[in-house]
């Protein structure tokens, strides 16, 4: 089917790139089937669960040409097993309760969840309908007050407008040209699909929202030489391929040099550490239990101090009543990140730290905290005093986090050549582009960024479009 599009916006998601498809038509189908079976699949669990289920709804569908299979969030293991019993699902299989992941700080989608059920959906769209996991999360009320990672919130509500709207997202699909006219317009995208088919996608419009490159070690490394070695917090997506892909059309690029370090990586697994800890009263411990810097300074500050301790890392501090109040804590104690005490001793002996030293450490911070004072580091920012047992703490390095540098645009998102004219029909927005936050990026101001310019792309490629 012949597809009509205004714009196609090129975005990054966890492993791959994504086409989203601006202004087309479906090309779905629904079976004619009467059949009342359904086989109900509800969401969760380890990516390896999808991948097998994934293979199970595949093969099934395959089998039962008269079922609809759908990919559901809410309601449960209740919910199957009442379907089992009125006899209106043939099949049920059950796992955790989406919402359960985005309580404990999880993203709701891991990748694999789209990969398998893209995948299905694609081999068998007479039977297999897809329902998007975002049922459970519609509000911050919903989260029960508690702390939530941004992505996980966001995502779904996005994605549900998008699919309200009728926008074919194709996953799996990386992008690796962009297309152009005569005159140099951007026209379309030639990409490359899950099994390696090339994927064109011509449309008056395209907006790149394809990341940064901090995930390309190699990239960061030619850009600035001393990060070689660092681990990175960034999904395996951001390649750059957005940055290279206009760039080879003629767009200009600016402060690629510019590469952000973040205090707060996980030592052993480079999975982010959110600042939020710090700013909520956490302090950093280095190696001889003692504070060594004004935790809640900027980033580039705090991953300088902690590179100079000894052995290049430091331990983020938290105690019980940071954690109730935040289910991203108790998601890092559930992947194992955190070592425990239930005196600050203990604790110190679990960090390998001086357990004399960390005590008298603390106690003089909660005595700062309650002084509303920092004579030390002159730290200004003061939650709680950390004084509720038991005691948690996080080992944390520096890794590359955000990638400053990217496209040169101008404040209507065109992407620029060198000479300052405009690439016609080419839209940029988010860590793709550069310029934005100069050498520093404060943090949450990303979200900021990709809001704002993603919502003035949107709106200037739809107007060029029209």
């Amino acid at each position: 089917m012949k597809k009509k599009l205004l714009a196609i916006v090129v975005a990054a998601c966890a492993a791959c790139m994504a086409l989203a498809l601006v202004g087309c038509g479906s090309n779905s189908s629904s079976s004619d089937s009467k059949s009342s079976k359904e086989l109900r699949f509800v969401t969760g669990g380890e990516s390896g669960t999808y991948y097998a289920y994934g293979s199970v709804l595949a093969q099934y569908a395959t089998n039962n040409a008269g079922v609809t299979v759908n990919a559901l969030s809410s309601e449960g293991s209740k919910a199957n097993i009442q379907s089992l019993e009125s006899n209106e699902a043939e099949l049920a299989f059950c796992q955790t309760d989406v919402a359960t992941y985005a309580y404990n700080g999880t993203n709701l989608f891991d990748g694999a969840a789209y990969k398998d059920f893209s995948v299905v959906a694609a081999l068998y769209p007479e039977q297999v309908q897809i329902v998007t996991c975002n049922a459970d999360i519609k509000s911050v009320a919903d989260l029960k007050g508690k702390t939530v990672s941004v992505g996980s919130y966001m995502i779904p509500l996005l994605q549900e407008n998008c699919d309200k709207a009728g926008v074919q997202t194709l996953l799996n699909t990386t992008a690796t040209e962009i297309l152009t006219d005569a005159n140099g317009a951007a026209v379309g995208v030639k990409a490359t699909g899950a099994s390696g088919e090339t994927v064109t996608v011509n449309a008056k419009a395209v907006v790149l929202a394809t990341g940064g490159f901090g995930a390309n070690l190699d990239m960061v490394v030619e850009y600035k030489p001393e990060l070689k070695g660092f681990m990175t917090t960034n999904a395996a997506g951001a390649q750059g391929q957005g940055i290279e892909m206009a760039t080879a059309i003629g767009a200009d690029t600016v402060d690629m040099d510019q590469i952000q370090i973040h205090p707060t990586v996980e030592a052993n697994t480079a999975a982010l550490i959110t600042e939020g800890l710090r700013g909520d009263g956490a302090v950093l411990i280095n190696a001889e239990g003692k504070r060594f810097i004004d935790e809640v300074g900027t980033r580039d500050v705090v991953s300088a101090a902690e590179i100079a301790q000894t052995g290049s890392y430091s331990w983020l501090v938290v105690d019980q009543a940071m954690v109730d109040a935040s289910s991203v804590i108790q998601g890092y104690i559930k992947k194992g990140y955190t070592v425990t005490g239930e005196t600050y001793e203990e604790l110190g002996k679990a960090m390998g730290v001086d357990a004399a030293a960390f005590a008298e450490t603390m106690d003089k911070w909660n005595g700062y905290v309650e002084a509303k004072n920092d004579p030390d580091f002159g730290r200004t920012s003061f939650a709680n005093p950390l004084n509720t047992a038991p005691y948690y703490a996080i080992k944390v390095t520096a890794g590359v986090h955000h990638t400053m540098g990217g496209l040169k645009i101008n404040t209507n998102t065109e992407v620029l050549k060198a000479d300052g004219s405009v690439i016609p029909g080419l839209f940029a927005a988010g860590e793709v582009t550069g310029g934005v936050h100069g050498a520093n990026r404060l943090g949450g101001n990303a979200v900021a960024d990709f809001t704002v310019f993603g919502r003035i792309a949107g709106a200037a490629a739809s107007k060029y479009a029209a």
